[in-house]
């Protein structure tokens, strides 16, 4: 019987019944004790957990000492002391959650806690590695390998089984485990032919092919078990050969585990050098994201799933783990197999605090959550620290639990330069790729580019008192908004104002609806614009800063804390949409974008203008051949009448070569002068007063209710 728990925070002793198992240290550390001797199989059991908070909790003022951070970036990360933990290290306090921080740093159990029984002998870190002979497909070798521990003070001998059936894999290995002995077994495809597999279906991420995953069982059967199971004396020889089939008192443990057959990797080669990422030999545009936890780890199954799914409804290919948040759970890691989201895995190492004092803590945890996630098919890369650099030895440590997966010190290096702008700014600016304060551009690699956008009426009500929300207050809003830091009662608060001012917060609300659509489907469009350098520049990819609400805040993202989708959700896949037809405000030009492995010939592109009053003032359309993963930039320039009303519209399909439209966006556009950044002026964000003149209409609509069914 075993007792395992999946994550403490921080140090924690347990007994059982009275009887002390001992402990845990570190946040991201799992551990499992047995209970055996100790457990009341028929009665009650008492189960108590000791738990000491962190040991450097820090503080959210200023640091006595500098702390290292990124260039031009605000402070963070209080005294940076919480850095000398393996912890949640934004739980101090930081501008995109609680400026000051969380009261117990997060103390207490946060993970599963898990009972389970096993045989004499466990079967524990199942991994499958694939090797595929790129730029061949057509084969792949795999090699499992796990760690079997005799838990007895016996000799145990028996059979180690593998089996994944839909690759007709079925392995058999007789083992024999001295007294409390670990072993690592690894099953080598040159030992076992069945391990060289033949036309593979390969895992790929989302638009790029479909995500296939198999299941491996790992089984140990021991022959001490089997032995007394049978009636019939046998020689051991022989118990070994057919135990596998015998009673099931003779299966010690059997565990099962998907996985997919893919290769992740990455490079360099490219025109500026900047980082690239290849899934099965091809190159794909990483159109990604960051992803913070929870603020206060109340995360649930539930909510993590429905997280996710927004994540892929909107067409992110990649979520980026920020070094100061959390290891994610399995859960977590399932689900982005499922949905073919890659992962970023990110070890609680940041510039704004000090290094963990305690090293042995930090690689034991690391050791932990490597060994945990290692097999699962979304895992694309492994980075030590945010804007920091490693702990030395990190890559080390890595490397020799899986030199599958590529690695790099830190996220600001090694071709990915530095990140923002994380406030908002005018839309006119993405266009012009006019640079942010510390440096940051459209091209290249970006590991941080994004926005806010306010959430929708009902999550504002349930976040503060009224008589906070209207009019606004700005002090509260401050607060809520991770100490100002977002700018929501200054600058996007202007560019709301910019579509004429609210006399209520349902009004105001509905306007800053449209501040964030067009800033998030802008982002999209604009870096899209630059895939692998079809447009003005090279781009290899970006990660949207950040994609989830940690708390309840003004500032929100896709959705809010309360998990209700913004207008950002549907305008950002509106923008990351597989095809996409899309305008640009300061070319006034059309251009369509791919994000699929094939080409599409004999396509139409049709563009439809429409004045204030809805009346068609112009069509222009045209042919196109969509290359394979590419863009077509610049397809035309949209002619816009002199005397055309001061805001207008734009509609824009993408028709196959049957007529059909498969892709359309929806624009809306002033004549106001762009003035240059920083201010709020342009095309795409001053004078859209005159929206609120536009006529109401009464329209009827029919719908249809159908359930699909998903296996996730």
């Amino acid at each position: 019987m075993w007792l395992k728990f999946h994550g403490i925070n921080y140090r924690a002793q347990i007994w059982l019944n009275g009887k002390r198992l001992g402990k845990i240290t570190g946040m991201f550390n799992a551990k499992a004790f047995d209970v055996t001797d100790i457990v009341d199989l028929h009665g009650e059991n008492a189960l108590a957990v000791d738990i000491d908070p962190v040991d450097y909790p820090g503080s959210n003022l200023p640091p006595k000492k500098p702390v290292p951070g990124a260039k031009g970036e605000g402070h963070n990360g209080g005294d940076g002391e919480i850095g000398k933990n393996t912890t949640m290290l934004m739980s101090v306090g930081w501008d995109f959650t609680f400026p000051d921080g969380v009261r117990d740093r997060n103390t207490g159990i946060w993970q599963d806690v898990e009972l389970y029984a096993t045989g004499p002998v466990q079967i524990k870190n199942p991994y499958v590695q694939s090797k595929l002979p790129l730029p061949d497909t057509t084969t792949a070798k795999e090699t499992i390998s796990a760690l079997l521990e005799n838990s007895t003070n016996k000799e145990q001998k028996g059979v180690l089984a593998a089996e994944v059936k839909d690759l007709g894999i079925h392995i058999k290995k007789s083992v024999t485990l001295l007294p409390h002995e670990k072993r690592q077994i690894i099953l080598d495809p040159s030992d076992y032919p069945t391990l060289n597999v033949q036309h593979p279906k390969l895992w790929w991420p989302i638009n790029k092919g479909a995500q296939h995953l198999y299941s491996l069982t790992l089984s140990f059967v021991s022959a001490n078990a089997a032995e007394k199971a049978t009636t019939k004396k046998k020689v051991i020889n022989k118990v070994i050969s057919k135990c596998i089939d015998l009673n099931k008192t003779a299966l010690s443990h059997q565990i099962t585990t998907q996985f997919g057959i893919r290769n992740i990797s990455t490079d360099r080669n490219t025109p500026d050098s900047s980082r690239r990422f290849l899934v099965n030999g091809v190159p794909v545009f990483i159109r990604g994201a960051n992803w913070i936890p929870e603020a206060m780890c109340k995360q649930t199954e539930d909510r993590t799933y429905h997280e996710l799914r927004y994540i892929h409804q909107a067409g992110f290919n990649l979520l980026r783990l920020w070094g100061g948040g959390i290891a994610e759970s399995d859960q977590f890691y399932h689900l982005c197999d499922s949905l073919g989201i890659m992962v970023w895995s990110e070890f609680w190492i940041t510039g704004n605090t000090r290094f963990p004092k305690d090293t042995s803590v930090y690689m034991h945890n690391l050791r932990s959550t490597i060994k945990r996630i290692r097999s699962h098919a979304s895992v694309a890369y492994y980075v030590s620290a945010n804007e920091s650099t490693e702990l030395p030895g990190a890559g080390r440590v890595i490397y020799s639990l899986d030199s599958a997966t590529n690695y790099q010190r830190q996220s600001e290096c090694c071709g990915v330069h530095d990140g923002s702008p994380y406030t908002y700014v005018n839309p006119m600016q993405y266009f012009d790729n006019t640079a942010s304060k510390r440096g940051s551009r459209v091209d290249g690699f970006n590991p941080e580019y994004g926005a806010p956008c306010l959430p929708i009426l009902s999550s504002l009500k349930e976040m503060m008192p009224a008589k906070d929300l209207w009019p606004i207050n700005k002090k509260v809003w401050d607060y809520m908004d991770g100490g100002g830091f977002h700018k929501m009662t200054t600058d996007y608060d202007a560019a709301v104002k910019a579509f004429g001012q609210s006399d209520n917060l349902a009004d105001y609300v509905k306007k800053a609806q449209l501040v964030g659509a067009m800033n998030y489907r802008s982002i999209m469009e604009v870096w899209d614009y630059n895939k692998f350098g079809f447009g003005d520049r090279f781009a290899s990819g970006f990660l949207f800063w950040y994609i989830n609400s940690p708390e309840p805040q003004v500032a929100s993202r896709l959705y809010d804390w309360s998990l209700e989708p913004t207008a950002a959700l549907y305008y950002t896949k509106n923008g990351l949409e597989p095809l996409h037809v899309q305008f640009d405000y300061l070319k006034n030009t059309v251009s369509v974008s791919n994000d699929y492995r094939k080409a599409f010939k004999g396509y139409e592109v049709i563009c439809d203008v429409y004045d204030l009053n809805t009346k068609k003032i112009s069509h222009q359309k045209r042919k196109v051949d969509i290359p394979a993963d590419g863009v077509v930039n610049n397809l035309f320039k949209v002619d816009f009448p002199k005397d055309i009303t001061p805001v207008h519209f734009i509609k824009l399909n993408l028709l196959d070569n049957t007529g059909k439209v498969v892709a359309s966006s929806f624009y809306w556009r002033s004549t106001d002068a762009y003035k240059g950044p920083w201010t709020i002026t342009g095309p795409a964000t001053g004078g859209f007063e005159a929206l609120n003149t536009l006529k109401r209409f009464n329209w009827k609509a029919q719908h249809a209710l159908s359930q699909k069914m998903e296996n996730l």
